[in-house]
């Protein structure tokens, strides 16, 4: 069972991915949002490739790190890149993720992770990575989790990728997101120049920006008024609830939760985070293509703060874009069965439990 801490942060997410999505400048905010989201509840293949690359960071040292490990992993972060390339479709569905994990400096070397993801099935490619140590045996194969059985044994139902119905929930929640909160403050039409987008195919440009000085008003509007009208909307759908795991005993704790940190305790919060942190700077910009889908989105967030006299920065920027979308998506398929480890294999080589959905 979920708590109210795992419930907030559900509603939380759905907000940024709200305020991610975007509008244009020909209607309303809510009206282009509502429009895109219900054309994008129409997608069935497509084809995506993103970065996430981090910058500048610097991790608190703690008193005891003599060794300087906070030090070592700022570096090690900053010197990595993470990118990715796949696909999806939805009929029969199959989804492809192929991560890259490039590291620079005098540790220079390239991870690729391949995944793979049906209904029923999760497959993970073993990479190779010489200073692991790895079984010869494994390396090259694929690790199975079988998500059925995996789901009978925590009592649930299984659950398969559904953008369909999240794309629903996300339309409904606009609804709610934009009756409450002000479009101008955080929604602005830019060119694709301007925004610095390259890519081709761009139509429009939509821009959210979030700075520190917006988290607290952006926060009590959460509490006060989104939040309690989210809640409800779970309340009143047994299919979202399924989507989310969410059980209604936790929707109940969730709003009691709410209803009782309206004063003190989101107060108390909110006062901590405003002497901790120093700067918070999110900009994203949205890449509309010509046929109305939300195509191409960046993100850059900056942040800089301290906490018992330890400071911590950074930037972190992520990419994102899809093509081939509803066109005739080229995916690698399932792995053939001479390349998927058995759970007899696994044991042998003293790895128990990584397949057969016992994972």
């Amino acid at each position: 069972m979920l708590n109210q801490k795992r419930v907030l942060a559900a509603i939380a997410a759905l907000l940024v991915l709200i305020l991610l999505a975007g509008c244009t400048g020909s209607k309303s905010a809510q009206e282009t949002l509502q429009d895109a989201l219900k054309k994008s509840s129409q997608i069935t293949s497509y084809s995506m490739k993103g970065s996430l690359q981090i910058s500048d960071l610097k991790l608190p040292e703690s008193a005891d790190d003599e060794d300087g490990y906070a030090s070592m992993a700022s570096g090690f972060l900053s010197n990595a890149e993470l990118s990715w390339t796949g696909g999806y479709r939805k009929d029969p569905m199959l989804a492809e993720i192929n991560l890259q994990i490039n590291i620079k400096g005098d540790l220079a070397m390239t991870i690729t992770v391949p995944i793979l993801m049906n209904k029923e099935k999760l497959w993970v490619k073993v990479p190779n990575i010489p200073m692991l140590g790895l079984p010869a045996e494994i390396v090259g194969k694929y690790i199975e989790v079988d998500l059925k059985k995996l789901a009978e044994q925590e009592g649930q139902d299984i659950q398969s990728l559904d953008i369909g119905t999240t794309q629903k929930l996300l339309n409904d929640v606009s609804a709610i997101v934009f009756k409450h909160i002000d479009e101008d403050t955080y929604l602005k039409d830019v060119s694709a120049k301007d925004a610095g987008i390259t890519t081709d195919g761009i139509d429009k440009v939509v821009q959210t920006h979030v700075t520190k000085d917006q988290v607290e008003p952006l926060i009590q509007t959460i509490t006060n008024d989104i939040g309690p009208e989210v809640i409800d909307l779970l309340s009143k759908n047994e299919e979202y609830r399924k989507m989310l795991k969410l059980e209604q005993s936790d929707l109940d704790e969730a709003k009691k939760s709410l209803a009782e940190s309206k004063d003190n305790d989101i107060s108390k919060d909110l006062e901590e985070f405003k002497k901790s942190v120093q700067t918070l700077d999110i900009l994203s910009n949205i890449g509309i293509d010509g046929k109305g889908y939300a195509s191409y989105t960046d993100a850059k967030i900056a942040f800089a703060g301290t906490e018992e006299g330890q400071s911590a920065s950074g930037t972190i920027k992520i990419v994102q874009e899809l093509t081939d979308i509803n066109g005739d998506v080229k995916l690698s398929g399932e792995p053939k069965a001479e390349d998927v480890l058995t759970d007899d294999q696994l044991s042998q080589l003293g790895l128990p439990g990584l397949g057969g959905g016992s994972l």
